[in-house]
């Protein structure tokens, strides 16, 4: 199977620590990691379940197609996850600082 480069950004829920349930997720489906963009906190535009202020991050991940639609749904069933969306990119094009 070709493997695509995958992008996953979400907001969780302010008080998480740490995103260490989804790299776990991202684990048991056998995707690979490429690069982990640090959560932020930040102000949403608009309250999500009452909250107003979430934690941003970003990850970039190999990954096979077929296995991205049940990736999702295991997503959707995270609590701490306010929304998410996975892209599929062409490239990927880091800036390393």
């Amino acid at each position: 199977m070709k493997k695509q480069i995958y992008e996953l950004s979400y907001w969780l829920k302010s008080e998480v620590e740490e995103n260490k349930n989804l790299k776990e997720l991202l684990e048991k489906f056998g995707f690979e990691l490429i690069h982990e963009n640090p959560l932020k906190i930040r102000n949403m535009a608009y309250p999500i379940n009452k909250e107003k202020i979430g934690k941003f991050g970003t990850f970039y991940f190999y990954a096979t197609p077929e296995r991205i639609e049940e990736f999702k749904n295991k997503l959707k069933g995270l609590s701490e996850i306010l929304r998410f969306i996975v892209l599929k990119r062409k490239q990927l094009k880091l800036n390393n600082k």
